[in-house]
């Protein structure tokens, strides 16, 4: 029986971190604004030094622009998705430009913070999201943290 201790342990560990609702994913992860912040910040200034091909392949794949529920988008100025590390689906579509937070959105000059509400990718469910963003030319860099 004594063989079978470090296997048993070993399965538990996996299961926490492989299964559904483990404790160890890292959709578990909320973003601070400070984070998003940070996050959308240094996103502005890697699509400002690589270029958009670049950088929006970057943000799409998630890695260093993605961490639980904070990850990077992109808007440009006709209101399309270039990037979306969440919900790659966005991409190339239309934003509703009939919405008042949308039209906030497409007025920001430099960088500030809007409300609105949106879908989690934690738990697909729509709440109130803060999201930091930064005009770079033609395009609008964000991230946010959800309020859940």
């Amino acid at each position: 029986m004594r063989s079978l201790r470090p296997f048993l342990i070993l399965t538990l560990f996996l299961s926490a971190v492989v299964l559904p609702g483990g404790f160890l994913l890292a959709e578990s992860k909320h973003a601070t604004k400070e984070e998003a912040q940070a996050m959308a910040t240094k996103a502005a200034d890697f699509l400002q030094k690589e270029g958009p091909d670049k950088a929006f392949a970057a943000f799409n794949a998630g890695g260093d622009w993605r961490d639980g529920d904070l990850y990077v988008f992109v808007i440009d100025k006709t209101g399309t998705w270039r990037a979306s590390g969440a919900r790659p689906e966005l991409i190339g579509t239309k934003v509703d430009l009939d919405k008042p937070k949308i039209k906030e959105m497409l007025a920001i000059d430099k960088s500030t913070w809007v409300d609105y509400k949106f879908k989690s990718p934690s738990d697909n469910q729509e709440h109130d999201k803060s999201s930091y963003i930064v005009r770079v030319g033609d395009f609008l860099v964000g991230a946010g943290a959800y309020k859940y």
